[in-house]
């Protein structure tokens, strides 16, 4: 006597709850193909032992007196074919009448034929980006380069502006010694020296 599928394949269980399944649609195929091949298809997966009362499918549903061979084998096609709709499946059942006349189709010959028939993505051509014309483009630059020539216009026209200042001896003593502060020297010390340097300058001038 064959050994039931479950002690050959000890990991379809796991298999089969790692994605859900629709029994539904493995159970019309069951159905579909026992209708056509008879027990020859039946029989390929049929092991003698019965499950027994407690025992329930994926849907909670018994399947107590039912071949455990069968049941298994149902579970790993169900796996198998999760990635076709119910209208996929069934197109494919119907064409196994043509091409599988005589001998059940075996279950990668079963999702070839719906690999075949699974409908295809419609293709979506990539819409372009809409870019900016040259005309658009040169409008843009023509307005940015006057706006850059008015900012220019009147920064220096700012500078045309502003009178130069008239410095007299004092202020260009106060400059200087400005310049001595900034640079990190003693600014009243530079005062001091440029006062006595230019006081003769001074009075001379006002004789």
């Amino acid at each position: 006597m064959f050994k039931p599928i479950e002690m050959t394949l000890p990991t379809a269980e796991k298999l089969c709850q790692s994605q859900p399944i629709d029994q539904d649609v493995v159970t019309n195929v069951f159905k579909a193909f026992h209708g056509f091949y008879g027990n020859l298809f039946l029989m390929k997966f049929a092991t003698g032992q019965l499950a027994g009362a407690k025992e329930v499918d994926s849907a909670g549903r018994s399947v107590e007196g039912q071949d455990i061979g069968v049941l298994d084998a149902r579970k790993i096609w169900a796996y198998a074919l999760r990635a076709f709709d119910a209208r996929t499946v069934k197109t494919a059942i119907s064409q196994c009448m043509e091409r599988h006349q005589e001998f059940p189709p075996s279950l990668p010959q079963l999702v070839a034929i719906c690999k075949a028939n699974k409908p295809r993505a419609a293709y979506m051509p990539e819409v372009p980006a809409i870019g900016m014309g040259q005309e658009l483009r040169s409008q843009y630059a023509a307005q940015a380069r006057a706006i850059n020539a008015r900012h220019a216009q009147k920064t220096m026209q700012k500078r045309l502006d502003t009178p130069a200042p008239v410095l007299g001896l004092d202020g260009l003593m106060q400059a200087i010694a400005n310049a001595v502060a900034n640079a990190g020297g003693d600014e009243v010390a530079e005062l001091t020296r440029l006062d006595a340097m230019l006081t003769p300058k001074r009075q001379s001038a006002t004789v």
